[in-house]
């Protein structure tokens, strides 16, 4: 990998941990404005984590019938994506558990 290749995967890396912690941070000012409530914080985010990347799905389509013909492969993705990113978490706070568990 070229140098410039090793900074931009960086630069990404950065910008997908700022995006991760401002989405946090937007789910426990809900969570805080709902008085609680976290299940229907949790469950807004996976709609919408749902509905925005159908968007992209459909964006990168040149019409309906090429974009119904992706819904498998695309579901098939993202559940293997959301699965990686569960595991991943799910260890973290087993490791952190203590930590983590009365934090926002």
């Amino acid at each position: 990998m070229s140098e410039q290749a090793t900074q931009q995967q960086q630069n990404d890396d950065q910008k997908f941990f700022e995006n991760i912690d401002a989405y946090i941070a937007l789910a426990n000012a809900h969570e805080n404005s709902n008085k609680g409530a976290p299940q229907l914080v949790g469950a807004s985010l996976l709609f919408a984590a749902a509905r925005y990347n159908i968007f992209l799905v459909a964006r990168a389509q040149g019409d309906l019938e090429t974009y119904n013909a992706k819904k498998e492969e695309a579901k098939a993705y993202f559940m293997d994506q959301f699965g990686k990113m569960f595991d991943d978490n799910w260890n973290d706070y087993s490791q952190h558990y203590e930590q983590y568990r009365n934090q926002k």
